[in-house]
């Protein structure tokens, strides 16, 4: 009996061990309607205080997020090392999220709600990444924040999210995490895309487009301006007089015409496309429950 009851400690000591790691990386605080725990800025509503509630208030240092226990305690020290590297080299913070069940129902507001509801982001525009894999809709969804929604447009998006579906379908998270790290890290080092060139952020974080003008409207504009002038000088010369034949322009003594002939042997033309390395297009944005501009997209596996 002594031996069963010592096995039986063993046994319970090994189970809480376990419990213990779990709720080490899934640590959060308490909201309640008398504090709600969002950061200063974020006003509280009617119509986002559920969603607020509903979302777990975490260590914004921790980076690292598994609440669906996809990633052994190794792997998230490794993946914690790389957000952190990130972060430092581009000033764009960075959260990695995993979670079982959804109670909000769509991927894309439970990644804003974790996002803005927590403090994450760097400068008032609040600049940063959240990668999320939600288990139980089967996606994994990446939402932008700040003056990363000018570095990541959708094209950026969709291919950061499309080199790591196979690993997401494989059951490989921890590769699948590092490698869309590693991808949004070469990205942000090639600058803004072509297609955010024109775009810049207003005072609370929200995207606008430049709009520009034509170089054959400018061109058009440029010979209007240049024959109006031409036109008007002309007109102020009291020495012009209109001549009536091209002979009067010439002084006979001092023409004389040789006949040349010309053949042409033939053309040849080189036409080098141009391309464009960067990837273009705009980035498409929508509003969280809190009232914050994101950018994002998501992918099934």
């Amino acid at each position: 009996m002594k031996k069963i009851g010592k096995i039986g400690i063993l046994i319970f000591l090994f189970l809480l061990s376990n419990i213990m790691v779990v709720e080490a990386s899934t640590n959060t605080k308490e909201r309640s309607n008398s504090d709600f725990l969002v950061p200063s800025g974020i006003e509280v509503t009617d119509e986002n205080r559920n969603n607020i509630l509903q979302t777990p208030a975490v260590d914004e240092t921790e980076k690292v997020y598994d609440f669906a226990e996809l990633l052994t305690e190794e792997e998230e020290q490794k993946l914690y090392e790389q957000v952190t590297t990130f972060i430092d080299r581009h000033q764009l913070d960075l959260a990695i999220v995993t979670i079982k069940q959804n109670n909000k129902g769509s991927p894309r507001i439970y990644a804003d709600d974790f996002y803005d509801y927590n403090h994450f982001g760097i400068n008032h525009t609040r600049d940063g990444v959240l990668f999320l894999i939600d288990m139980e809709n089967r996606e994994i969804y990446m939402t932008t924040t700040g003056n990363a929604i000018l570095m990541y447009n959708d094209n950026r998006i969709e291919e950061a999210l499309d080199a790591v579906y196979s690993y997401m379908t494989n059951q490989n998270y921890y590769v699948g995490i590092h490698n869309f790290i590693s991808k949004i890290d070469y990205m942000a080092t090639q600058g803004i895309p072509s297609g955010n060139k024109n775009a810049h952020l207003d005072e609370n974080g929200n995207i606008k487009y430049e709009k520009k003008i034509s170089w054959l409207l400018l061109s058009v504009i440029s010979l209007v301006i240049t024959g109006i002038i031409i036109g008007l000088l002309i007109s102020k010369n009291k020495l012009v007089r209109k001549k009536t034949t091209a002979k009067e322009y010439l002084k006979k003594e001092s023409i004389k015409i040789t006949s040349i002939s010309e053949s042409l042997i033939g053309t040849n033309t080189i036409r080098h496309k141009i391309v464009d390395t960067s990837s273009g297009g705009g980035s498409s944005t929508h509003s969280g429950s809190s009232g914050i501009s994101h950018g994002g997209g998501g992918h099934g596996f």
